[in-house]
């Protein structure tokens, strides 16, 4: 038997990251062009990389915009879930491409070390300081959707990174207007990737977490179980799978084995989902109740 509640609030909410991904698409891929055309005047590899990670950004938040458009599709006899763990596919893509700009980016810097060339600190830092100023205003656009979708958290991470490097850039212009050491460029370019990989192996370990149906993080299969076998009637559980389908969307399936000494299948499976929805939040259980004095439940129970 299958407990379902209403989409309503899932696609509001979806709709809502929606327009908060596409405002923050336009300012990333606006200022991008700014911070290339600044990083090539100015020859700063700091303001390269840090544009290099936003056009990657652009088409992250793209791809995640894309992943809520599919998700808030209805389900088809092909899809019966729709395709809502699409978002969490973008995730796992986007913290993908970060490792390979991280790499990118690593490569860049190591190069520029042995031969540092001279950058122009002023146009860096005036270039610098607009980028620090867009991704904080993206950052705080995404953050409050990012607590509860994977895809959201994704496209701010790059966001995050990108708020990073845009921190060093300004920090390397400032040196290098006060002391003319231009070493400091690639060094910080070398601090950005390792923050963007620190990020991208949290994303990547989540995202795959979800996809391989893992359980929940902050829900204990023993607990469940155990308040389930507490439920008056129910003498065992067994079958037990819990996973997420996407971030926020919980799954269930159990067999019960009831007592044969008057249980009402019917009552006991009403009070644990309704203990489930109270006491855990889950509200899509499948549950199939056996009657242990059934013949055939004997055999296969």
């Amino acid at each position: 038997m299958s407990h379902n509640h209403s989409s309503d609030d899932r696609v509001e909410k979806l709709k809502e990251n929606s327009s908060k991904l596409r405002l923050v698409l336009y300012l990333v891929v606006i200022f991008a062009v700014v911070e290339v055309i600044g990083g090539v005047l100015s020859n700063s590899l700091a303001l390269l990389s840090d544009a290099g990670h936003m056009v990657v950004d652009g088409a992250a938040i793209a791809l995640s915009l894309f992943a809520v458009h599919l998700s808030m599709k209805p389900s088809t006899s092909q899809n019966t879930y729709s395709l809502v763990r699409m978002e969490i596919v973008a995730a796992f893509i986007n913290g993908i491409t970060l490792i390979v700009l991280a790499g990118f980016i690593f490569y860049e810097s190591v190069k520029r070390i042995g031969e540092p060339p001279a950058v122009e600190g002023e146009l860096m830092f005036v270039v610098a300081l607009i980028g620090m100023i867009v991704n904080i205003v993206s950052a705080w656009i995404l953050w409050g959707a990012s607590h509860d979708n994977l895809n959201v958290k994704g496209a701010l991470l790059h966001v995050m990174g990108d708020l990073a490097g845009s921190v060093g850039a300004v920090v390397a212009s400032i040196v290098i207007m006060t002391t003319g050491w231009t070493l400091v460029d690639p060094l910080v370019s070398l601090f950005i990737g390792l923050l963007i990989i620190k990020s991208s192996y949290g994303l990547l370990k989540e995202s795959v977490h979800i996809l391989l149906e893992g359980t929940p993080h902050g829900l204990s299969p023993e607990k469940v179980i155990s308040s389930i076998e507490k439920v008056a009637g129910v003498v065992e559980v067994h079958d037990f799978h819990i996973w997420s389908l996407t971030t926020g969307q919980v799954l269930l399936t159990a067999h019960l084995k009831i007592s044969g000494e008057g249980s009402d299948g019917t009552k006991v499976l009403c009070e644990v989902t309704e203990m489930l929805e109270k006491k855990y939040h889950l509200t899509h259980s499948t549950i199939q109740i056996e009657d242990s004095t059934h013949p055939r439940c004997q055999v296969s129970c």
